[in-house]
């Protein structure tokens, strides 16, 4: 369907074939084009809205009546599964989110910090005396997945199994069909699907104080949760708790070695560094979730059933609400970002994944604060950034 085509969309909020694969760079561009509008729409493939304004973005992200979670992007095949707690709203989606909100309290997380800072030590320290690395697949990523597999309880003796489904996902990104490449691979989602089902089966023959074993006493509306649905949840934690994290971190470590100045004072001031890391996640927020409007005129321009994408980097680098958008500001007094979404759907590890960031930026620049890209650096590939090989010299 072309704009021209939609009902819902004017010639004004018309970008024509706007890929949805597109940079945040191009996000922003296209947004900049339709400021007066407020959205624009696409229509590349089935078609889609682009709200662009911060304002408009928490609205949407707010208000179940209008947009619902039947579709969370506009990727192809995006609203074929059920994704626990993603793809589900209302009173079901609160009991599945203070269930799992249980096991990512600020007092868990408290817990867990020792294990955390003490694995990105480990790594750093095996690091140092190479005197280069891949930051992404040498440290960040092992990082994040390791971390994640001692949340969740999975056995960290596996985590060169998981790196392969994760790296095997990533792939398939970049193959001619990739919902054929990343559903049908032993390295995509069967194989994850695979690993889950068996590790389920070990924690109900082995019972554990970890979240897989506390989810057999877990029931939603008086009835004890399915298989099914403890996988879909387990399977979740692992796509949306890796990449965005490692994604992150690698965005605040590329801006530190083309930024001197910034990275002197990071490494130089402990005091500068929690605004510092706030501020890495409004500028390099680069996630574009989706929603489906439930009715015509929602968000006043889509029409029943169409999809709407909510960028955050688009919400993030509203200049109406961070002057100066695209400029690294240690010192913003006011932050309001959404790098971790709003609303009832705010990523239920938010508070895991900060402490993540801070810890690995921590260890980082008092064990290797001087560090630089090669000369033979690659580009930033577009999108999600997560097959970038940061490479860095010291």
């Amino acid at each position: 369907m072309q704009a021209d085509e939609c009902p819902h969309a004017t010639k004004q909020a018309a970008a024509a074939d706007f890929d949805f694969f597109n940079s945040p760079a191009e996000y922003r561009r296209a947004a900049a084009e339709h400021a007066r509008d407020g959205a624009f729409y696409s229509g590349s493939g089935d078609g889609f809205w682009v709200f662009t304004e911060y304002g408009k973005i928490c609205d949407a992200f707010r208000d179940e009546e209008q947009f619902t979670v039947e579709r969370v992007s506009a990727a192809e095949g995006a609203d074929d599964e059920r994704w626990v707690p993603l793809t589900i709203d209302g009173g079901e989606h609160a009991q599945w989110r203070r269930k799992l909100g249980a096991w990512f309290t600020p007092q868990r997380v408290r817990e867990l910090q020792p294990t955390i800072r003490a694995n990105a030590q480990r790594r750093i320290e095996a690091l140092i005396g190479r005197g280069s690395a891949s930051f992404n697949e040498d440290f960040a990523r092992p990082y994040v997945l390791e971390n994640l597999m001692v949340a969740v309880g999975w056995p960290v003796d596996d985590l060169d199994h998981l790196l392969r489904i994760n790296l095997g996902m990533i792939a398939s990104r970049y193959e001619p069909d990739p919902r054929e490449a990343a559903f049908h691979s032993e390295v995509g989602l069967p194989g994850l699907d695979a690993y889950v089902r068996k590790n389920v089966e070990l924690r109900r023959a082995e019972p554990a104080d970890d979240l897989v074993t506390a989810t057999f006493d877990w029931e939603i509306d008086g009835v004890p949760i399915t298989d099914e649905d403890r996988i879909s949840l387990l399977s979740v934690l692992f796509l949306a708790g890796v990449d965005s994290t490692v994604n992150h971190m690698s965005n605040a470590v590329q801006h530190l070695a083309h930024h001197d100045e910034d990275r002197a004072r990071f490494v130089a001031d402990r005091e500068v560094r929690p605004a510092a890391v706030e501020e890495f996640l409004r500028v390099f927020s680069c996630m574009y979730p989706g929603r489906k409007a439930a009715r015509d005129g929602a968000g006043s321009v889509a029409g029943h059933g169409q999809t709407v994408l909510l960028p955050l980097a688009l919400a993030n680098h509203d200049p109406e609400v961070f002057p100066d958008p695209e400029r690294v500001r240690f010192e913003r007094e006011k932050n309001p970002h959404i790098a971790f979404g709003t609303g009832h759907h705010q990523c239920a590890g938010a508070g895991f994944a900060r402490a993540q960031l801070h810890t690995a930026l921590d260890e980082w620049h008092e064990r290797i604060p001087q560090y630089r890209l090669p000369p033979s650096a690659d580009e930033v590939p577009p999108f999600l950034r997560n097959a970038y090989d940061l490479r860095l010299v010291w």
